[in-house]
């Protein structure tokens, strides 16, 4: 019944019932089995059990003479962490209940997580079993409505069946299944286990496996269903071909002739009857070395006797003597079991240094629709501790996961903004006819120097303005071009500001100093003073503006660029919110490229103010 008071009761019973015991197996489940299991060595008594597998039973001082073939969940936090890091996941959410079961074995996929940088969320469930807290006995003492996190897409559920189902239906009501979300459910619950209950939780079956479909289940191997049929065992009856064991299939055939014989009379069993047959046959062998090495070793015999306070019989020691007093036999006992190994139905069975049956590989199923439309648990691949993520029966990457790896709410796609295409044409087509119509003048210019009109002009500068002209017009073009990285777009950046530098000042510096000309020689009528001006003078001071704009604008990037402010920041912009994408919607992040910092700005006020000077200086001559 999965009660304490239950398992104790029946303990009791049982041990104080005629005749006396050797052995225990059971319980049948977690929770009745650790009462059993912490008194049971009180009573000299080996204990086995074939279907608990709470973590809390790896204790040797709470549980010292227990085995147990199922593995503890515990191990399954390796290949959560291992699929975790297979996938490249970042976050993670855990529903847990708050039984011993559940709450170690998440307890050490927390220090893992921790441990990986991983980011999760935990939830966690109290059952009210007497309804004691204004609720209905055996619900959920917290709003079911809350259970989910909202930023986590990936949740590793860890509850007993019923609660699983109310999760599901809980999903089902916001939407959550694949490829948006995913869930890892326990891997021992009966099957079909979402089946049950069908009334209940306010959602049908349908919509259950509708959400469950694409989830997965992490399973310890060894398990017989997924083993290869032909697999010769070590257990069977006796004198069967030669003593040959049964093959998994004929263990299957057996269990299928006694299914529906008295006292059974049931149509069908789980995943672990297997091992519960295993289990039978740990305690045999275990029992049968032990009345081997009374027989052969005369001295432990004698102490046997003794702990039974048995006078010597000059015989070897019989297992029908045993007592509960007599500890001989249970540390004899202890010590076969310590040494199982043989290949049982359910695979090989040995047992680690705190007696949880050894598992190095781990099954990966997942829920799947077959042809009828029904939800059926699917193996898609094997997980090794040494190794990674295998895919088996035919199961690729794209057949598990249909509309891409399920996203796990922490990676964004990110979309940078710039210049719309169809402006930037606009102005690039515009800039390049500048550019053209400058390139026009310069060959006019040229052509033509020689004309009194042309001459008149300074036709030596005018090659200056029309370069500075080159240098503008393309100073636009670069501003347009559409930076979509960072390196781009600080060298798009930097680039602007040095064309626009220098073409202001070769252009306008140049007509800046014809002016000045103009000024000079109209404030000066001495005819020695005007032949003095050459255009040569001219076309020094027009370099020297531009030399100054080359040294302003090395020293900043030497300066500032080496502390890495001379850069494009990527910032949000605010006329394009997050938005999510695709089947799996993963959040689509909108950010344009600027260049921007303190010092940055400070720079451009100082150099474009020179120049803006230099302008003012222009048409104060001319009024």
């Amino acid at each position: 019944q999965c009660n304490k008071i239950d398992a104790l009761d029946t303990f009791h019973r049982q041990v104080f019932e005629e005749p006396t015991k050797i052995g225990i197996i059971g319980s049948g489940c977690s929770v009745s089995t650790e009462p059993t299991a912490s008194i049971s060595h009180y009573y000299n008594l080996v204990q086995v059990s074939c279907i608990a597998s709470s973590p809390a039973f790896r204790d040797r001082q709470l549980f010292p003479r227990y085995f147990q073939l199922l593995p503890t969940d515990a191990s399954l936090a390796i290949t959560y962490m291992g699929l975790i890091e297979f996938y490249q996941w970042k976050r993670v959410a855990i529903i847990v209940q708050m039984e011993n079961l559940f709450t170690v074995a998440m307890d050490e996929l927390k220090v893992l997580l921790n441990d990986n940088s991983i980011e999760y969320s935990e939830t966690e469930l109290v059952i009210d079993e007497a309804g004691v807290n204004g609720g209905p006995p055996n619900s959920t003492i917290v709003n079911l409505d809350s259970v989910f996190d909202e930023s986590s897409r990936i949740f590793i559920i860890s509850t007993y069946e019923p609660l699983a189902r109310e999760i599901i239906c809980e999903a089902y009501r916001k939407g959550y299944r694949y490829p948006r979300h995913l869930f890892f459910m326990i891997p021992w619950y009966v099957n079909g286990w979402w089946r049950f209950e069908a009334d209940s939780y306010g959602c049908t079956v349908a919509e259950r496996e509708d959400t469950l479909e694409y989830s997965m289940t992490v399973m310890n191997l060894p398990f017989a269903a997924y083993l290869n049929m032909s697999t010769t065992t070590d257990t069977g009856h006796e004198g069967t071909d030669n003593g040959r064991g049964m093959t998994v299939r004929e263990y299957f055939d057996k269990v299928e002739e006694y299914l529906e014989r008295p006292p059974l009379n049931v149509t069908l069993y789980d995943d672990v009857a297997p091992v519960c047959y295993d289990a039978m046959w740990t305690l045999a062998l275990a029992l049968n070395n032990t009345i081997t090495e009374f027989e052969t070793n005369i001295s432990l015999s004698d102490l046997a006797y003794e702990a039974g306070n048995m006078p010597n019989r000059n015989e070897t020691f019989r297992m029908e003597n045993f007592t509960y007093q007599n500890d001989v036999v249970m540390e004899t006992m202890f010590k076969h079991l310590e040494d199982t190994d043989f290949l049982g139905v359910s695979g090989d069975v040995t047992f680690n240094e705190v007696g949880i049956r050894r598992v190095t590989q781990y099954l990966i199923l997942q829920f799947r629709k077959n042809s009828s439309k029904r939800i059926v648990n699917e193996e898609i691949g094997v997980w090794s501790t040494n190794a990674s993520l295998v895919y088996t029966k035919n199961s690729t990457e794209e057949t598990t996961w249909p509309f891409g790896i399920p996203y796990d709410g922490v990676s964004v796609v990110i979309v940078i903004n710039t210049v719309h295409a169809s402006l930037t044409s606009i102005m690039i087509i515009f800039s390049t006819v500048g550019i053209l119509f400058s390139v026009a003048c310069l060959v006019f210019n040229f052509y033509f120097r020689n004309q009194t009109l042309i001459r008149l002009s300074s036709p030596n500068l005018n090659y200056l303005i029309g370069s500075g002209a080159i240098l503008l017009y393309l100073a636009i073009i670069v501003t347009v071009l559409p930076a979509d990285t960072a390196v781009f777009s600080s060298v798009v950046c930097n680039l602007r500001v040095w064309l626009t530098g220098f073409g202001y000042s070769l252009c306008y510096g140049t007509i800046l100093v014809k002016m000045w000309r103009v000024y000079y020689i109209f404030s000066n009528p001495s005819t020695l003073k005007k032949a003095n001006l050459h255009d040569w003078m001219l076309a020094i001071m027009v370099l020297c503006f531009v030399i100054l704009d080359l040294v302003m604008l090395v020293i900043f990037s030497l300066v500032e660029g080496l502390r890495g402010n001379l850069r494009a920041e990527r910032v949000l912009d605010k006329e394009a919110s997050s938005t999510t994408t695709g089947e799996q919607g993963r959040i689509k992040e909108f950010y344009v490229y600027v260049c921007d910092s303190l010092a940055w700005d400070i720079f451009l006020g100082i150099f474009y103010g020179y120049k803006a000077f230099l302008q003012v200086c222009t048409y104060i001559p001319a009024s």
